[in-house]
Parts: structure tokens; sequence; C-alpha cells
């Protein structure tokens, strides 16, 4: 699991606020807004599980502009950081670089992105 939530249920992470998810805009090529954001309700930290969860290893390297910084900030765990890029085309996967390893990208199959991407535009 990408997140690394270890094993704990859903129910546990919630009821004890224990992930926190930060959004930190970094595009400033004014083509597409966005905004800093945090998510640590039950639903949205789902979405997210399940987007990076599904990602898939990228073969080569790559080459990218991140589009939002993505902290996954456990209670009693390490901060997790990556790159996320999402883009505004709902018929492009979205990608994700752990920060540990900047030149392996992993791809968020389309479906997911989009969640994630209607989940941070608030539609």
């Amino acid at each position: 699991m990408i997140l690394g939530c270890n094993e704990k249920n859903q129910d546990s992470i919630q009821e004890n606020g224990e992930v926190t998810i930060s959004l930190i805009c970094s595009r400033h090529d004014n083509t597409n807004e966005c905004t800093d954001q945090q998510f640590n309700d039950l639903q949205s930290v789902q979405v997210f599980k399940t987007a990076l969860d599904s990602a898939g290893k990228m073969e080569g390297m790559i080459n990218y502009v991140a589009e939002y910084n993505l902290k996954i900030k456990f209670q009693d765990q390490p901060t997790k950081a990556y790159h996320l890029s999402l883009g505004t085309n709902r018929d492009m996967k979205g990608l994700l670089v752990d920060l540990e390893n900047t030149n392996q990208g992993y791809e968020i199959p389309v479906i997911h992105a989009n969640k994630l991407r209607d989940l941070i535009k608030g539609w």
C-alpha cells in the first residue's frame, strides 16, 4: 500500500484523526488554478488511498512538472511526501512521484485520477 497505513482499518484512521492529507499548489505557470488544501475526513482519505494504491509503476525515466506537493501525515509514522499531477483533461491518467525517488513515476488510472480531480476541485 503506497499510503503506508499499515494494517489499520479505515474506521480507526478516522476516529483517531490519524491521517492528514495536505496539497500544496506548486504550479506557477497560471495555466491551471490550484489552491492549497487539507483533507482528513474518512471519505476524502479513502479517495486518496484508493487512487494511490491503484497507481502502477512507470517504465523508464520521467520528465514532469509537479502540480501539487502531496504530504500524508500519519499520527505515529513519518510523513510521506509525493508530487501529484492531475491536470484538467479527464481522459488522462494522473502522475504520482514519491519524493524519496523522483526518478520513478506511478500512473494513477483515469477513473481514480478523475475522482481526485473531483475531490480537489469540489465538483
